[in-house]
């Protein structure tokens, strides 16, 4: 049976059956499925990702994408992980929307967030997702608000107390908008620190003291990501967003229980709590043929059931919560078609005032320094920066190569030649490189 989902964004939890949208996952007949399979054989796949590599939309993303091409008619061949960061989701998303073929070929994990940045009124976003092929969620683990174990801030009502400091990725995304709404639902005093190319670079920013917690991972993606810190118990868990408790946080609080008596909020808390049900979704492009849509839905259900994607999902630490394509197009175009009048009050309670939310400020340091180590890909190499080994990623497009004088790419740099490496420290991302051989 289907997860739970919404029938009127106000209105009661209904169970929804596998057939909630007429005629969507309707199977193929023979010549349908035998024509899905021709255009696949041996096609090239991408998966869009709408973060820098490292976080939990990233290990999502790859994991499926290594093992979904079994089980789609075909077979095609490898489905190549793209990331594409920027604007907390939207670039990958305008991209999708706009620009990446409607065939089929292409799929994206999308942000949690961008229905609501949709309804809300956000207009750097250039499309429609009830347009998008939804095709399934890989997870459903609450959205949790939390502070690092140095913060001061270990409870929601520290939060109400003192500022703190909360990292984000895009100025319009929803890990800005969400911690802004927590400041007018709970009286809080966050502070959203902005312009992080992802979750990645927000963890380090954490265990640098430059921020003090994030308001929108899940606990599925944080056992992913930093399972350390969940061992070591690094991570003050302050609140989550969901119908229900997390069964391993029985005592972290729900928004929805937090505002109960003040009919206004537990209206915004409601929207804001149905408009993150959706954890990791993943969408194809919009205009792909319904006979391929369905062999996508049947191959990402196939996959979960898959022996070896479980076995690289625990692996990886990856908790999966899978929902179906049509139950995840269903919550979605219930989010996007909510009440003008309940859209206008949540646009009004995640919109930040004064300076609740501030663009970071990037300090780069130029290092000089032989290349100690370089991975197979070159997107990362190890330098030393003052006695100690530093992580340098090097992005393809993004990070300016010069070797010689000469422009050069990744592939170029080698162990051993001497660079001078302008970047913010350890494990950051270089705005250039300057070789010599």
């Amino acid at each position: 049976m289907a997860r739970n989902v919404t029938r009127g964004i106000l209105g009661t939890i209904v169970i929804a059956g596998a057939g909630i949208v007429a005629g969507m996952s309707a199977a193929p007949d023979a010549a349908q499925a035998d024509a899905v399979a021709d255009f696949y054989k041996g096609k090239q796949m991408k998966m869009i990702i709408r973060s820098a590599p490292g976080g939990g939309y990233d290990t999502y993303a790859r994991l499926l994408a290594v093992h979904i091409v079994r089980h789609i008619p075909g077979p095609p061949g490898k489905m190549i992980p793209v990331n594409m960061p920027g604007g907390g989701g939207l670039q990958a998303a305008n991209y999708v929307a706009n620009v990446a073929p409607k065939d089929g070929t292409v799929l994206t994990i999308v942000s949690r967030g961008l229905p609501m940045y949709q309804v809300t009124g956000g207009d750097k976003f250039k499309g429609d997702v009830r347009k998008f092929h939804w095709i399934c969620d890989l997870s459903d683990s609450n959205p949790l608000l939390v502070t690092f174990h140095t913060s001061p801030t270990r409870t929601i009502e520290d939060a109400k107390k003192r500022v703190t400091l909360i990292g984000a990725t895009g100025a319009g995304s929803i890990s800005v908008q969400i911690p802004v709404a927590y400041n007018r639902l709970l009286d809080a005093r966050l502070k959203v620190i902005f312009g992080y190319k992802g979750g990645g670079d927000v963890n380090l920013a954490m265990e640098r003291g430059e921020v003090e917690g994030r308001a929108t991972n899940n606990l599925a993606s944080w056992k992913s990501t930093n399972p350390e810190w969940i061992r070591d118990k690094k991570l003050n868990f302050l609140m989550q967003l969901g119908l229900k408790r997390d069964p391993e946080l029985p005592d972290v609080p729900l928004l929805i229980d937090l505002v109960k008596g003040d009919k206004e909020r537990e209206q915004v808390a409601r929207f804001l709590t149905l408009a993150n049900v959706v954890g990791r979704p993943i969408a194809a492009t919009p205009g792909v043929p319904a006979e391929r849509v369905a062999a996508l839905r049947k191959a990402c259900g196939d996959t979960m059931k898959d022996p070896a994607f479980r076995k690289a999902a625990g692996e990886q630490r990856a908790e999966i919560g899978y929902q179906p394509g049509e139950d995840v197009q269903a919550i979605i175009t219930e989010i996007v078609n909510a009440p003008k009048t309940l859209i206008d009050r949540v646009n009004v309670y995640m919109t930040p005032q004064g300076k609740e939310a501030e663009q970071k400020v990037v300090k780069l340091t130029t290092i000089t320094s032989a290349v100690v180590s370089r991975n197979k890909k070159g997107n990362r190499i190890v330098i030393k920066d003052g006695g100690k080994d530093a992580t340098v990623r090097v992005h393809s497009r993004r990070t300016r190569i010069t070797i010689d004088g000469n422009p050069a790419k990744r592939d170029d740099i080698k162990t051993g030649m001497t660079c001078a490496v302008t970047y913010e420290g350890d494990d950051s991302e270089a705005s250039t490189l300057a070789c010599r051989k």
